[in-house]
């Protein structure tokens, strides 16, 4: 299964399309430019699981001062942990800073495949899951039963992802299913969670 989950990890990198200019700084520089935000209380470097974190302990900060935050995190590989007094306020703001940048990429990357046709778009009053079945029609077989409804929210299906065939083409077809999953969702506004079993 690790095996698998590393193969389909490199399969992702491989399908993505090209990704916008990235600026990730070394964590002394990092933590300089979110401190110029405002935030006296900055920490970066690695989690225990080894991701590259910028940590801000501070429990109070104004509207600019998470904008410019989310900001500077915004063309970085870093993730981001904020005092649980600022992540809700803080979390929306990066989601919108970063929006953007992510249709652009995901409109690129269906206008290089015409085949598909236009990119379903959310109709009014359709619920979610109709919404999820037109997204998985969009993007193949492959996609079939990608996204299931659970506690009233869309989430990428566990089985779904547990059953990839282990080959290198059956995880390139499975990146690049759940890259036009990920994407088209983005353009059609349903948000995903975290998989479900």
């Amino acid at each position: 299964m690790i095996l698998a989950l590393a193969g389909l990890a490199a399969a992702l990198q491989s399908a993505a399309p090209p990704l916008p200019p990235y600026n990730h700084l070394p964590p002394k520089e990092m933590r300089k430019v979110v401190e110029a935000c405002g935030f006296t209380k900055v920490w970066v470097g690695r989690d225990k699981a080894k991701n590259s974190v910028v940590r801000v302990s501070d429990t109070s900060a104004t509207d600019d001062q998470l904008t410019c935050a989310a900001k500077a995190l915004d063309t970085t590989f870093y993730g981001y942990e904020f005092a649980p007094e600022l992540t809700p306020r803080f979390a929306p703001i990066r989601a919108a800073i970063a929006r953007p940048r992510l249709l652009a990429q995901a409109r690129a990357r269906f206008a290089k495949e015409p085949e598909r046709g236009p990119p379903p778009e959310r109709l009014p009053d359709e619920a979610d899951a109709a919404l999820a079945q037109r997204i998985e029609a969009f993007c193949g077989p492959v996609a079939q039963d990608a996204l299931v409804e659970e506690g009233g929210h869309i989430k990428m299906h566990h089985n779904w992802l547990a059953k990839s065939s282990p080959t290198p083409d059956g995880l390139i077809a499975m990146a690049n299913a759940m890259g036009c999953v990920m994407q088209a969702a983005l353009i059609a506004d349903l948000p995903i969670g975290e998989p479900a079993g």
